[in-house]
């Protein structure tokens, strides 16, 4: 029998500090050639890997846009949330599963989880890159500004693939995930 977990207020809890904390860390950016590599995914990807993709979806989907209402850019909002948030639940379900309790995924060999955690950033990455495209395309109603912005997604997804990938087994030995 297939027992379905409940959403605890501990979930509610950690999953509120997360997207708090997502939008603290898409404020930390780079600025690179009129573009903004910033740190909010290297978190997404970070929690995706340690706790899963419920908590990556939700820190993904409601920290990126309520740093876009904060910040001013408000015609990302909901492109934001859509995206980010998906794309934290791929690269959790992929890495880590749903949930942060030990899973068949968390009982794996290091090369496996590191195998997983690559490929579900990786995966979460382009979602994220096409996703964007479309975003920026529709708000600019530009495809060329939107193909422009292609680098800078990129590097960002790349960076935070790179914090996420050296942080999350140093996380998980520290938090016994």
């Amino acid at each position: 029998m297939n027992k379905q977990r409940k959403f605890t207020t501990k979930d509610l809890v950690f999953s509120s500090m997360f997207a708090a904390m997502c939008a603290i860390s898409t404020y930390i950016h780079i600025p690179f050639g009129g573009a903004m590599v910033h740190l909010g995914s290297a978190f997404i990807f970070t929690i995706g890997i340690v706790f899963g993709g419920v908590y990556a979806a939700i820190a993904g989907a409601i920290g990126s846009a309520f740093f876009d209402i904060v910040m001013g850019s408000s015609a990302y909002t909901i492109w934001s949330f859509v995206i980010k948030g998906i794309a934290g639940f791929i690269v959790g379900v992929v890495a880590k599963g749903m949930w942060p309790e030990a899973t068949q995924t968390a009982m794996a060999s290091g090369q496996k989880k590191m195998l997983r955690a690559v490929l579900g950033c990786v995966l979460a990455a382009a979602w994220t890159l096409a996703g964007y495209v479309v975003a920026w395309w529709q708000v600019t109603g530009s495809f060329t500004i939107a193909l422009a912005n292609m680098p800078s997604s990129l590097l960002t997804s790349g960076a935070g693939m790179l914090v996420a990938l050296l942080l999350a087994p140093k996380l998980r030995n520290i938090l016994h995930l």
